[in-house]
């Protein structure tokens, strides 16, 4: 109950985004990425339900270089949490991008990804995502950005020892926007639907980031993770949404 009434939150959210866009002469301005190194590194605490209502030790790392118009990057996502030996989240969710920028042209951006996801609560072992998706920077103003995406890839997924692996196409649609509330202060929504044969895993992260000192941040966030059906067994059937709500702390580079 808690994800659905996250949808129209999220919904809103984009639509608010889509009226201020119209509001803004620059609204259309294609955004590039900042050269050099850019990212950062995090830890903190996470409490998840779902899965499991427990709270366990988070890590959320990104990092980007872009050279002219071309950017490389990765991000790297982890939850554990373990009692008496047994695991009650263990989740590790990694990404590798190339990114190409375009100054004029139909289309702002091309993203090449591969995505490794493991988790033991959702049915797989683990899966491979690997997509190209299209996008365009549709606001880029001081306060907003907003950039809208789509594509297609292919998705390899594994499963506990008993079934063979399977291979899928899959299709993507995603909204990125960020919103600088004040100076040192934004935030940030992501949300992602992902269309495959065995189903549709739509992913919302949005979060605020508060910076304290220098390069030291503070970003409080949620992650909520809807599959609409997951593998299951007669003695095992998986909760098909899925929260993740960090509180970590932030060191910034570049």
């Amino acid at each position: 109950m808690r994800a659905c009434l996250g949808y129209p939150r999220l919904a809103m959210v984009a639509v608010l985004a889509l009226l201020s866009a119209t509001g803004c002469a620059h609204a259309a301005a294609k955004a590039l990425p900042k050269a050099g190194w850019h990212g950062e590194f995090g830890a903190g605490l996470s409490s998840s339900s779902g899965v499991a209502l427990t709270t366990s030790l988070n890590s959320t790392d990104r990092l980007r270089d872009t050279v002219g118009l071309w950017s490389y990057g990765g991000n790297l996502s982890y939850n554990y949490f373990s009692y008496n030996g047994v695991a009650d989240v263990n989740r590790l969710v990694t990404t590798l991008q190339v990114r190409r920028s375009f100054k004029s042209a139909p289309v702002s951006f091309v993203v090449g990804s591969v995505r490794y996801d493991h988790n033991l609560f959702d049915g797989y072992d683990h899966y491979f995502v690997e997509m190209v998706n299209a996008g365009r920077t549709v606001v880029a103003t001081h306060t907003m950005h907003l950039n809208l995406e789509a594509g297609g890839g292919a998705r390899q997924n594994y499963y506990p020892v008993g079934r063979p692996a399977q291979d899928e196409p899959v299709g993507d649609v995603a909204m990125n926007y960020v919103w600088h509330l004040r100076r040192g202060t934004r935030f940030s929504e992501r949300l992602s639907v992902m269309g495959a044969r065995s189903g549709t895993l739509v992913t919302s992260t949005s979060g605020v980031t508060t910076t304290l000192i220098f390069h030291l941040a503070l970003k409080f966030s949620e992650e909520v993770i809807h599959y609409t059906s997951l593998p299951s067994t007669a003695l095992v059937h998986y909760a098909t949404t899925t929260t993740f709500t960090t509180l970590n702390l932030i060191y910034h580079i570049g």
